[in-house]
C-alpha cells in the first residue's frame, strides 16, 4: 500500500474517534460527564481537522479528489470537522 493510503487509515480512525466521542456526548446524563466529553471531542475534532488538512501530492487534479471514495470521505471529514470546531471549540 502507498503512503497515501496510511494517511486514508489516519484519517478514517478519527472520524471514526469523533463519531465515538459524539455518541457518546449525547448520551452523556451529568453535567461533569458533558463537559469531559466535549473536551475530549474538542481535541478529537482539532486533530481530524490537522490530518485532513495535510495536502495530497500524488492526486494531480481536483476532480479526481472529489470523485474517488477517498476524497469524498476526506471533504466530509473536512466538513464535519469544521462543524464541529464551531460548534463544541474552545471558546
Amino acid at each position: 500500500m502507498r503512503r497515501v493510503g496510511g494517511t486514508d487509515l489516519r484519517l478514517a480512525a478519527a472520524v471514526a474517534e469523533v463519531e465515538g466521542l459524539y455518541a457518546a456526548l449525547l448520551r452523556a446524563r451529568s453535567s461533569r460527564r458533558r463537559a469531559e466529553v466535549q473536551a475530549e471531542l474538542s481535541r478529537a475534532a482539532d486533530r481530524l481537522a490537522r490530518l485532513a488538512a495535510v495536502p495530497r501530492e500524488e492526486r494531480s487534479s481536483t476532480d479526481a479528489v472529489t470523485r474517488s471514495r477517498w476524497g469524498r470521505r476526506r471533504a466530509l471529514a473536512e466538513h464535519g470537522a469544521r462543524w464541529i470546531m464551531t460548534r463544541f471549540g474552545a471558546e
